[in-house]
C-alpha cells in the first residue's frame, strides 16, 4: 500500500517476462565511450510517462501493456544492446553483451486498485509512492550483469495506464533516452521503423587517457560548511516554476546587467545557488562550486551522427564565495555561469577533460 493525494492505494504485479528483440540481432560484446564509463553514470534512471484512459467509449480499448510489449519488440532489433545485459569489467570498463537468444529486457505488467484522477495523474508524487509504479528489478546477478533497461506497464481502473522506464545512465543521457522513448512510442502508434535510427558507435567519444587525475576545484579547507550538514534528514520534494516566475526573474537580472541577455538555465542555476547558500547558512567567507552538465552533440568535433543515443555533454563548474552569491549582485554570479558554459563548449576543453582519469 502506498499514498498519495491522501488516497490510499495499492499496486498488483504480475510475474515479469523478458521482451527479446522481433528479429535475429548481432551476438557481440560492445564497449562504451569515456563519457559513458563515468563510475559517476552508474545508476538507474527512472521516468514515469502517464497517459489518461481514451474518451471514445463506443471503440473497445485496447490492452496498453499488449501494445507497448510488442512495440517494444520490435524496436528492440534497433536498438539490441539494450535487450543485453552490462557489466564493470576487471579493467574498470563497462561492456554490454548481447545475446537475444539468452537474454531481454525485463518487462512487468500491474495493475492498480484507483483512478488516475483520484492520484491527480501522479501530479507532484513523493519518491516512494512513484516507486511503485517502476520496477525494481534485482541490479546485479552473481556472474556480475546486469540490465541496462527495465520496464513496467501499470493499468488503472479508469483505462489510463502509466509507462516505466527503467535505463541506465551509463549507455544514454536524457537525450538517448526521450530518442528512444520517442521510437517506442512510434512503433506503438503503428509505424513500421523509428524516424530516427539509432545510432552506437561509442568509439566516437572515447578518448586516449592520460593519466592525470582532474584537479579539485575546490581546496578542503577553504570549502563553505554548513552547520546542517552532514545529515541523513533529507527530503525529496518537486518545486514548480512558471513561465511567468522565469520570466521576472529574467527581467530582473536583464536591469542589474543593463541589458544583458539571461537564459532560463543561466537564471536558475543562479538563483538556486544562492538559495542553497543561504538555507545551508554556508560559510561567507569560503568556496562554494556550481556544477552544471553542458550538452556537446551539436558542437564536438568530429560531429556526432544524428541518432547518436550515448552520453554525450562535459562538465561546466564555476566557484564563489558565500559572501558574494549572497551579498554581492545576482548578474555576477550569471556571468560567472556563462563563462563557465562557454569554456565547456570548446572542443580542446571536451577533449583533455575526457582524457583525464
Amino acid at each position: 500500500m502506498a499514498t498519495h493525494c491522501n488516497i490510499m492505494f495499492s499496486v498488483h504485479r504480475n510475474d515479469f517476462l523478458f521482451v527479446k528483440p522481433f528479429k535475429p540481432t548481432p551476438s557481440q560484446v560492445l564497449s562504451l565511450s569515456t563519457i559513458d564509463n563515468d563510475p559517476n553514470l552508474e545508476i538507474m534512471c527512472h521516468t514515469v510517462f502517464v497517459y489518461q484512459a481514451n474518451g471514445d467509449f463506443d471503440v473497445k480499448p485496447k490492452d496498453p501493456a499488449s501494445i507497448i510489449r510488442e512495440a517494444l519488440s520490435k524496436l528492440l532489433v534497433y536498438y539490441y544492446p539494450l535487450a543485453g545485459k552490462m557489466k564493470r569489467e576487471t579493467d574498470g570498463r563497462l561492456r554490454i553483451a548481447c545475446n537475444a537468444d539468452h537474454d531481454g529486457v525485463p518487462f512487468l505488467v500491474a495493475t492498480s486498485d484507483c483512478k488516475l484522477s483520484s492520484l491527480n495523474h501522479l501530479d507532484g508524487i513523493d519518491v516512494q509512492a512513484g516507486k511503485e509504479f517502476a520496477l525494481d528489478f534485482a541490479s546485479e546477478s552473481d556472474d556480475g550483469y546486469y540490465h541496462p533497461l527495465v520496464m513496467q506497464v501499470t493499468k488503472f481502473l479508469c483505462g489510463g495506464f502509466t509507462i516505466a522506464l527503467s535505463l541506465s545512465h551509463s549507455v544514454c543521457d536524457g537525450f538517448g533516452a526521450a530518442q528512444f522513448f520517442q521510437a517506442l512510442t512510434e512503433l506503438a502508434s503503428g509505424k513500421n521503423e523509428p524516424s530516427v535510427k539509432p545510432v552506437w558507435e561509442r568509439e566516437l567519444l572515447t578518448a586516449k587517457p592520460i593519466g592525470e587525475i582532474l584537479p579539485s576545484m575546490l581546496n578542503k579547507d577553504l570549502t563553505a560548511a554548513s552547520p546542517y550538514l552532514p545529515t541523513t534528514d533529507i527530503v525529496h520534494a518537486c518545486f514548480y516554476v512558471t513561465e511567468e516566475s522565469i520570466k521576472t526573474l529574467q527581467m530582473n537580472l536583464i536591469k542589474e546587467s543593463k541589458d544583458e541577455s539571461v537564459t532560463s538555465l543561466e537564471v536558475l542555476s543562479a538563483y538556486i545557488w544562492r538559495a542553497r547558500v543561504r538555507a545551508l547558512k554556508l560559510n561567507p567567507d569560503k568556496n562554494t562550486m556550481l556544477g552544471m552538465a553542458v550538452g556537446i552533440r551539436r558542437i564536438v568535433k568530429p560531429l556526432l551522427p544524428e541518432g547518436y543515443y550515448g552520453n554525450a555533454f562535459t562538465s561546466a563548474n564555476t566557484t564563489m564565495t558565500g559572501k558574494d552569491l549572497d551579498e554581492g549582485p545576482l548578474f555576477k554570479a550569471v556571468k560567472r555561469i556563462k563563462e563557465s558554459k562557454k569554456l565547456a563548449s570548446e572542443n580542446h576543453y571536451i577533449w583533455n577533460l575526457m582524457s583525464i582519469n
